[in-house]
């Protein structure tokens, strides 16, 4: 992915592989990149396909940055907001399969005391053999 600068001058943003967009982005749409702190929204202006050899080949995508204001900005809290809600069910969710993992692994070593207490302990029957026998 390549920015024009304000001066019109290309320069190299990424060098990601295709399959990170999930296919070749059209001349049109729009790329979140969150690179540093805050996200920077792309415009996709063209998009070339690079033959340099059989083995180094692929798109080029050519960008300008663009004004984020509405749209694009509410979509970028959204998808924050849905990625915070998602993660912490994830999280949740983890929390309570370690917890039923203990669980049954107290089961199996016979630890289950809350579930069950310990039988109580027996006295000993006095020995019948007789003495000196």
């Amino acid at each position: 992915m390549l920015e024009i600068n304000t001066d019109g001058k290309v320069e190299e943003l990424s060098t990601y592989p295709l399959d990170y967009y999930g296919t070749c982005p059209n001349v049109g749409d729009t790329i979140v990149a969150n690179y540093f702190a805050e996200p920077t929204f792309y415009s996709v202006q063209r998009r070339y396909f690079v033959k340099e050899s059989p083995v180094f080949s692929g798109w080029a995508l050519i960008v300008r940055e663009i004004d984020p204001t509405g749209p694009p900005e509410e979509l970028w809290r959204e998808w924050q907001s849905a990625t915070k809600f998602w993660d912490e069910v994830a999280e949740q969710e983890e929390k309570e399969d370690r917890q039923s993992s203990k669980d049954r692994l107290e089961a199996l070593l016979g630890r289950d005391v809350a579930k069950k207490p310990p039988p109580p302990k027996r006295k000993r029957a006095p020995s019948r053999a007789k003495k000196g026998e």
